[in-house]
């Protein structure tokens, strides 16, 4: 089942409009995390995405490491 909850981005009130919040006009977007799978097919698509943005905190070795195994598929 899909979640019909929302929340404004900008102010932080809930809604259940898809597209605009009611009160300020911001963006709303699905409060909920997405459903935990043992089989993430996205982890690696997740992890590069935060090296290479800085979100994930890591040495230069450890670095290397995961963008050698996690990096661009042939």
């Amino acid at each position: 089942m899909r979640s019909l909850l929302r929340r404004c981005t900008n102010c932080g009130a809930y809604t259940l409009s898809k597209e605009r919040c009611p009160r300020c006009g911001g963006p709303v977007k699905v409060p909920h995390p997405p459903k935990f799978s043992p089989e993430d097919k996205y982890q690696r698509y997740r992890i590069l995405q935060k090296l290479l943005t800085g979100a994930l905190p890591a040495g230069e070795e450890t670095k290397e490491k995961i963008l050698k195994d996690y990096g661009p598929q042939q």
